[in-house]
């Protein structure tokens, strides 16, 4: 199993998570969703380049708080594709929702790769994402 992490926006501000924690949570909730030899490439990143792919991509303006991009040929490669994440909507949208900001995290981590897996949204996806923002807890990353 490959992850390639890239933090273009530091977590740390935001939540106290550097890369070796991140990767095991990419790691756990691959193993969830039963992608153990899958690999992926995460990018943690700020408004203004979630704002640009969501342009670009999807012909949404704004930013976004996660974006996941399949990669056709994940079932013959193992390569599920990208996800990225905005470090500044984590923190935004964890305030407006009243949720601790690990949490958000994770929902948001958790929602990027299930979309890789091959997940819609729907009740089995939100039901698949609850059960794993309840399986990784804060307290296990020293937070």
């Amino acid at each position: 199993m490959k992850i390639i992490l890239e933090l273009n926006a530091p977590l740390f501000p935001v939540l106290c998570l550097g890369r070796r924690e991140v990767r095991d949570m990419t790691l756990r909730i691959l193993e969830n969703l039963g992608c153990r030899d899958s690999s992926l490439n995460l990018v943690i990143t700020d408004d203004s380049r979630m704002q640009y792919l969501n342009s670009a991509f999807l012909s949404c303006p704004g930013p976004t708080n996660v974006l996941a991009f399949e990669e056709e040929s994940r079932h013959q490669t193992g390569f599920l594709g990208e996800v990225f994440i905005s470090a500044q909507a984590v923190k935004r949208e964890s305030t407006l929702y009243g949720q601790p900001v690990f949490e958000h995290f994770v929902r948001l981590l958790a929602h990027g790769i299930e979309h890789l897996a091959g997940f819609e949204h729907g009740p089995e996806m939100e039901d698949r994402t609850l059960h794993l923002q309840r399986t990784i807890k804060a307290e296990e990353y020293g937070l």
